[in-house]
This record gives C-alpha cells, sequence and structure tokens, in this order.
C-alpha cells in the first residue's frame, strides 16, 4: 500500500512539474502559424535549426557580430489572400536561439492600418495563446522574468509600413551582448 502511495505521489510531482514548464514555455513563446509565421522555440538548437532548414530546402544568411550568430532568411506566405514575404531574424549565443524578430510589409500608410486590424482580427478568431495583444491598439508587449514578446505596426521605408513582432529572453548578460551588438551594427541610432 505504502509503495502505491509512493508511486502516485512521484507520478503526480513529475505530471505537474511537465504542466509547469509547458506554462513556462507558452509564456515565452509566440503562436503565429495560424497566420502563416513560422513559431520558433527560444532556447532551441542551432544544429535542429540547420537540419529542419535543409529539409524544407531554406536559404539563410549567416553572420557572426559580438559572438552573436545572426541568421536572415525569407519566406513567401499567403496572409489574408495576399502574397507577402516575411523576413525572418534569428539571434543564437552558443548555439541557443536567444531571440527572433520577423517582419511583413502591410502596404503604404493608408490601407496598413487596415490590413494589420485584420491581422489582429484573424489572430483573435482563432483564439491562440498570443493573451498579450489585446483589441484597439496598434503596439503590443509583454514582458515576465524570462522573456520579452512584441508585435507591432511599424514604419518603414518607402512611406509602408510593416508587421513587425519577435521574442528574447530576458538575460543581462545577452541584453547587455545584444546591446554591443546593435552599437556595432549602428543600429542604436535610428
Amino acid at each position: 500500500m505504502k509503495l502505491k502511495i509512493v508511486i502516485i505521489i512521484i507520478l503526480n510531482l513529475f505530471y505537474l512539474s511537465t504542466i509547469s514548464q509547458n506554462v513556462k514555455q507558452d509564456s515565452c513563446q509566440l503562436f503565429f502559424k495560424e497566420i502563416g509565421i513560422r513559431d520558433f522555440t527560444l532556447g532551441a538548437n542551432y544544429a535542429q535549426f540547420i537540419k529542419d532548414s535543409k529539409s524544407l530546402k531554406r536559404k539563410f544568411k549567416k553572420e557572426n557580430v559580438y559572438g552573436i550568430d545572426i541568421i536572415t532568411f525569407n519566406e513567401n506566405i499567403i496572409l489574408i489572400k495576399e502574397k507577402k514575404i516575411v523576413e525572418y531574424n534569428l539571434k543564437f549565443k552558443d548555439n541557443v536561439l536567444m531571440a527572433y524578430t520577423f517582419k511583413v510589409n502591410a502596404g503604404n500608410f493608408r490601407k496598413a492600418s487596415d490590413y494589420y486590424e485584420k491581422v489582429l482580427k484573424l489572430l483573435n478568431d482563432n483564439k491562440n495563446k498570443n493573451d498579450f495583444m489585446k483589441k484597439g491598439g496598434y503596439s503590443f508587449m509583454k514582458k515576465n522574468k524570462m522573456c520579452k514578446k512584441f508585435f507591432d505596426l511599424i514604419s518603414s521605408e518607402n512611406e509602408s509600413q510593416s508587421i513587425y513582432g519577435g521574442i528574447s529572453y530576458e538575460s543581462p548578460i545577452w541584453e547587455q551582448q545584444f546591446r554591443d551588438y546593435m552599437k556595432a551594427t549602428r543600429q542604436d541610432k535610428e
């Protein structure tokens, strides 16, 4: 009888730790596959990314700046009945995915806000897990102890606007290396 109780307690502890890991995982993950944007998992291994890229025949550019491996690539998608190109930017440190962003052209300044609203409605209709996005806004961000995620409508080149989003770990070391990277590439002054 005691053995059964011990086994039940151990199984319950294992089950509860698995649930808490999933909650933590979900809090540091984006869920945009409903709109055709790839969801990458923070903490993913670079070797797995390479393996997946080979199977998808994905071509990407890699550069190393201040110890951060920056991977950029584009993919074609259909979003709200329009052909779009998604620009991805992944940042690996010590072969671990620390951050990624995506950008999709939403059109000129006259049409972009309507297009963005349709994307938000599509995300809301699918009842995804992006709970940090609320109705009635154009810029969303959520921070917790582990990560920061965002979804935004930004101005781009030639009077166009883009849907821009991403996620990154919150870590003093990572943040300092990222600031150094931004300074080195002169992106901190834009």
